[in-house]
Formats: structure tokens, sequence, C-alpha cells
């Protein structure tokens, strides 16, 4: 591995570990205006120029 694939692998690793905390919390990520659900959160890499958003939902009445 070279050091850029070594920090990209870290990168990835603390991405979906970030991810998968907020979901606790009932925010969930948002990638180039698409929700990631849990599911698929394991096999979600970045890329250059993605767009991540945290969004959370709020009832009212």
């Amino acid at each position: 591995m070279t050091k850029s694939s070594d920090s990209q692998a870290i990168f990835h690793k603390l991405f979906r570990s970030i991810l998968r905390f907020f979901t606790l919390f009932d925010i969930e990520p948002e990638l180039n205006g698409k929700i990631i659900h849990r599911e698929e959160l394991a096999d979600q890499t970045l890329s250059e120029n993605d767009r991540v958003e945290l969004i959370s939902f709020v009832g009212g009445g």
C-alpha cells in the first residue's frame, strides 16, 4: 500500500464510524442528495467533490 492509499483507507473507516455515530441520534447522512441508509453505511465510500450533509427530521404539530 502507498501512503496515499493508507490515508484513504483510514479516512473511509473514520467516515463510516462518524456516520454510524450520527445515526444513533436520528441524524441521517446524505451523500450527493441521497440519504444513506444504515444498511448501506458499511459499503459507502467518498470520492473527490462528493457533498455530505447531516440532516435531522423534525416533527411538528
